[in-house]
């Protein structure tokens, strides 16, 4: 049988056991969720024009531009961020914005399949590589880190399970089961080679495994390390509203490596550095990402765990 995969570029949380969990028949890439993020865009267009294939045997992928304005404007958006607008707790989509009738849209054409997986694509201006962002710490989600691990040893795995499904705000967890693949540094408005090859090889292997787990062929998996979302660090601010300090220098460039208890995450203006202060290690990433400089968000921290699929 055919089956029919959707990929999204850029969470509803199910808990599911892969031993029980039917095949995903249905697979949405979306890419141009945010306007300005060129990798998925341009993968996009290799799809179109037949130059990658992203069908398997057991199913079909479908690739849809989700912000068409703020790709030909090429902006992260055009009035508020696509990507925060599909948590059904708090979703509006009653609201007038560009972006609330394109998610209303998104929402009506292409939510519905119980067994559609959205794959949505982004990049970055922080220095993380390739990186699978799961939203969901249930078996499927964990064997799929497993196994992209496996194939891109140097690929980071980060767990932002923190909320409840139905309360995450992002567009891929628009439908039952959602990832979203992040590659970088690059800047917004722009396009590298490296990163978009980045982003094909991790997609080949998120393809991949779906594929090998329709057609329950999954061998045997490591366990590995993964990352964990804690928390984010904002930037001080005067009482004029102006930054106070900056990333410390030691840690630019320098996504998912740890900082230790009194190592500097922050130099301020004022001669003296803000420190972690905790005693597990954390590890930085989003650092200095420029999409988050408006809400004067200077990084995220997460702990690194073994994850165990054995």
């Amino acid at each position: 049988m055919l089956y029919r995969i959707i990929l999204t570029c850029g969470f509803i949380t199910q808990y599911l056991d892969i031993n029980y969990m039917d095949s995903i028949n249905q697979l949405l890439l979306v890419a141009g969720t945010h306007g300005n993020e060129l990798s998925g865009i341009y993968l996009n267009k290799l799809i179109k024009d037949r130059l990658y294939s992203a069908d398997r045997s057991t199913f079909s992928t479908t690739s849809v531009i989700a912000n068409p304005k703020a790709v030909e404007q090429n902006v992260r958006y055009i009035e508020t961020d696509l990507n925060r607008l599909f948590s059904s707790v708090n979703e509006d989509l009653s609201s007038d914005s560009a972006e609330h009738a394109v998610a209303q849209w998104f929402v009506d054409q292409h939510v519905g399949s119980e067994q559609q997986l959205i794959v949505d694509l982004h990049n970055t201006t922080s220095n993380m590589g390739a990186t699978l962002i799961l939203l969901s710490n249930d078996s499927f989600y964990q064997k799929m880190g497993s196994y992209v691990k496996q194939r891109m040893p140097d690929a980071n795995i980060l767990f932002e399970d923190r909320k409840p499904w139905d309360e995450q705000p992002y567009l891929c967890t628009a439908g039952k089961y959602g990832v979203m693949i992040e590659v970088g540094a690059q800047a917004h408005g722009s396009l590298r080679f490296e990163t978009l090859t980045l982003m094909k090889q991790m997609l080949t292997a998120v393809l991949d495994y779906v594929e090998k787990q329709n057609l329950k062929q999954i061998k045997e998996l490591k366990d590995y390390s993964a990352f964990f979302y804690v928390e984010e660090v904002n930037v001080p601010l005067d009482k004029d509203g102006m930054r106070i300090a900056t990333v410390h220098p030691k840690i630019c460039g320098r996504d998912f490596e740890v900082v230790k208890q009194g190592e500097p995450l922050l130099a301020t203006f004022f001669g003296y550095d803000v420190s972690w202060e905790r005693e597990q290690d954390i590890y930085p990433h989003f650092i200095n990402e420029s999409a988050y400089a408006k809400a004067n968000v200077a990084m995220a921290l997460a702990e690194k765990r073994l994850v165990s699929v054995s």
